[in-house]
This record gives structure tokens, C-alpha cells and sequence, in this order.
């Protein structure tokens, strides 16, 4: 593996916790022009300095499940996921609860994630925001893959569809494609209308391809999705994601992370796995 694409991974996993630990901050607050990103914590979850949300922790989950077993193992995640609940559930929304609550009482993961999508709806942006890690490592049909992950959780298609093109958005830049050649590769509808900062995966995915693509470096891609408001947690880790692989993260952020040191195992695991083929993933049971 080159020292560029190390680098790369190192860079997409740490920007989207960062984004997602600057995002936190003004999550749920309307939009305000005058944010200037600060890693000061807070939010409607009062968490410390450097803390991060959910949704680091889901793709921390994601990225150690490849790591420990060469594969996205649906049974491995999916036990991961209900542990991190356990540690601590503050951040996390009501499908992945729900979720975890219905699979621990022992229900079959196909029935929980289609009674899930049933009561609530699953049309949301809890996996794309794990999603960047499938496009950090060597797979075949990466995007089909993306679908597949998504759907150990959410049910939904577009939710589904979105992961799919993060990820192949990941993984162009990871391969040293220029942004311009990677947002070609983007649907154009991703580019239309106004940016809606919600929960709703296409809007919350709208909003972080606008801004990795109006950004011009990563603090400047961080900082347009502060202003925007809404869900700027999930949003800043998904464009922070994009844009960390491209121009890297500002090393006071990353050492401001209190998950540091997690991080850097991940991505460590990560960048071993490149060196060599891996599987695409597993659907076992839980």
C-alpha cells in the first residue's frame, strides 16, 4: 500500500469524526451564517469537548467488524452495535434502538429491520453516516455492498442508494480521482433544489455533497454545514468523510478527539486490509 492511500484512509475515517464532533454542537439549531466550528461539544446532548455522536460510533462499529473478521459481517456489527447501545445510548435515534431492542429480545434481524421500517420508516441517515469505511477497502461490486450493509439496519432502498453513492464517492477519492471527476460520477439529482438539513437520508446526503462540493478545503466544508443547521452532526460526518480523504483533517482537531487513539486502531486495521483481498461481506445470523 502507497503512503497516499494510507493516508487517505486515515484521513476519510478521522474527518468524519471530526465533522461529526464539530457538527454536534448545532445539531437540531436552525441555520445561522455567522458559525465558526469549534470543538467545544455541547449540543442538545451536552456532551464534553472532543465527544462524538452516534454516529462515529456506528462507523468505529463498521470499521472494526472488517477489521476483526476480513468481512462486513452482518452478525459480528450487528452484536456491536447492541453493545455500544449498552456502554451508552444518548446519541442514538429510534431506529437503531428499536432495532437493538428487538434483536436482543431475540427476534430474526430480517424481521426487525422490516417491522422497523414498518412502524417508523427507515428512509433515514443512520447508515450512510457508517458507510465511509466500505469505501476505504479492496472490494468487488463496493456499491452493491454498500446496499447490502445498509440494509442490516434500514430497510429502505434510498437509504440503501445513498450509502451506495458515498461510498463510491469514498472510494474514487481514496483511488486518487480528482473531486471534479468524483462528483461527475455523482446522479445530478443529488445536486438539486435548496439543501434541507434533516434526518431524511437523501436530503441529509444533498446537503453533504453541496458542501463537499462548494468547499475548498476541509475546514471550509465543516464550516458549510454548521450554518446550515438541522442534523449537522450526521452531515459533517458524511461530508467530513469525503473531504478528510481529500485534503486531510487539521491536526488540532484530530487531537482534540477523545476517541483518538480508536480511530487510529481502525484505521490502522484498515489500511492492513489493503494490502491484501478480502471478502465483500457476510449475511449470518445473529
Amino acid at each position: 500500500m502507497t503512503d497516499d492511500l494510507r493516508e487517505k484512509i486515515f484521513g476519510g475515517l478521522f474527518g468524519c469524526a471530526v465533522g461529526d464532533a464539530l457538527g454536534v454542537t448545532f445539531e437540531g439549531m436552525d441555520g445561522d451564517e455567522s458559525r465558526i466550528p469549534a470543538m467545544s461539544g455541547g449540543g442538545q446532548f451536552n456532551l464534553r469537548k472532543g465527544d462524538v455522536s452516534d454516529d462515529t460510533l456506528m462507523m468505529l462499529a463498521l470499521g472494526e467488524t472488517y477489521c476483526e473478521t476480513g468481512e462486513f459481517c452482518r452478525d459480528v456489527f450487528l452484536r456491536k452495535v447492541i453493545l455500544t447501545l449498552r456502554e451508552d445510548d444518548t446519541t442514538f435515534g429510534r431506529t437503531t434502538k428499536t432495532t437493538a431492542m428487538l434483536l436482543e429480545q431475540g427476534c430474526l434481524p430480517e424481521r426487525v429491520v422490516s417491522l422497523v421500517h414498518t412502524i417508523f420508516g427507515s428512509r433515514t441517515n443512520g447508515s450512510v453516516m457508517r458507510t465511509i469505511p466500505v469505501g476505504l477497502v479492496p472490494l468487488a461490486e463496493r456499491e452493491e455492498t454498500a446496499r447490502q450493509i445498509s440494509a442490516f439496519t434500514h430497510y429502505d432502498k434510498d437509504a440503501g442508494e445513498c450509502c451506495a453513492v458515498i461510498t463510491k464517492a469514498a472510494a474514487g477519492l481514496a483511488a486518487g480521482k480528482t473531486k471534479a471527476e468524483v462528483l461527475d460520477e455523482i446522479p445530478p439529482a443529488f445536486f438539486t433544489g435548496n439543501p434541507v438539513p434533516s434526518v431524511d437520508a437523501v436530503d441529509a446526503v444533498k446537503c453533504a455533497l453541496m458542501c463537499f462540493r462548494d468547499g475548498s478545503d476541509y475546514a471550509d466544508v465543516i464550516r458549510r454545514v454548521c450554518v446550515l443547521g438541522g442534523d449537522t452532526d450526521t452531515i459533517g460526518c458524511i461530508a467530513g468523510g469525503l473531504a478528510g480523504i481529500l485534503w486531510g483533517v487539521p491536526q488540532k482537531w484530530v487531537d482534540e478527539l477523545r476517541v483518538k487513539d480508536r480511530i487510529l486502531r481502525v484505521a490502522e486495521g484498515l489500511a492492513a486490509a489493503g494490502e491484501k483481498s478480502m471478502p465483500i461481506y457476510t449475511k449470518k445470523e445473529i
